[in-house]
């Protein structure tokens, strides 16, 4: 084994319960001498790869990493990353995806492409719609805090929830099973599950959803589609490092 193949396996053996590596631990897993993995892991501390903790002697991340994993997270486009999940979603359920993100107070629909069902949904791209109107909206007040969104209501008051305590009971909900749902809009038996997506380096939130028609689809379908938006923010989260989904 070359000097980057046990370079880069020493690196693999990182992972979010083991942020800290002693030469014992990788010398162990790897299956090879002590003394060679010490000498290379010393080296790779000295070139910025790691960082050794002076107490502990154990090893972490180097800020060389740190600068390679934000060039590679700026090479992605999370409205991009987000098309493409939407695109196989539609192709996967038939359902109609949205695209939107939070402007001003209002939800500003972006980007939309149709599914199969023959219902029209009144959602068109580029108009903007009150937060609670379409199921990523919810989704997207959901990564705020109860007081950030208390705030966002005195600041936008015209569509602040009449009962704003069930309001923020289902804002809980919506933050624990990761999506949320949309069953009021302006087309009868119209409904949708949305999610919300950040990349933290671009601070760039984003929610995406898929609607139906509520006679059309089963509620294990329903299941099967929140399961579907729940995995595909998983597979963005891989991607931009959106925290919550990586540990949700």
């Amino acid at each position: 084994m070359s000097s980057i193949s046990k370079a880069a396996s020493i690196l693999a053996c990182f992972a979010t319960e083991n942020t800290e590596l002693s030469v014992s631990f990788v010398a162990e897993k790897l299956a090879l001498p002590k003394s060679s993995i010490s000498r290379l892991m010393k080296e790779m501390a000295q070139l910025g790869l790691l960082q050794r903790n002076a107490d502990t002697r154990c090893y972490s991340p180097g800020y060389l990493l740190f600068q390679l994993g934000s060039i590679y997270q700026m090479r992605f486009d999370i409205i991009e990353i987000v098309d493409r999940i939407v695109r196989d979603l539609v192709k996967q359920t038939g359902c109609t995806g949205y695209i939107g993100l939070l402007n001003d107070g209002e939800i500003v629909a972006m980007r939309k492409h149709m599914g199969v069902d023959a219902v029209r949904y009144r959602i068109e791209v580029g108009r903007r719609y009150p937060v609670t109107y379409l199921s990523f909206g919810k989704a997207l007040l959901a990564r705020r805090t109860d007081a950030e969104i208390e705030g966002f209501f005195t600041k936008y008051p015209k569509d602040r929830p009449a009962r704003m305590g069930e309001f923020l009971k289902e804002i809980a909900v919506i933050r624990s099973q990761g999506w949320a749902e949309a069953t009021k809009t302006s087309v009868p038996g119209a409904h949708g599950l949305g999610v919300a997506v950040v990349s933290p380096l671009s601070s760039q939130l984003i929610g995406y959803s898929l609607s139906y028609h509520a006679d059309l689809v089963s509620r294990e379908k329903r299941r099967e589609i929140a399961m579907a938006l729940v995995n595909s923010a998983r597979q963005a989260a891989a991607l931009t490092r959106d925290y919550y989904w990586l540990n949700k």
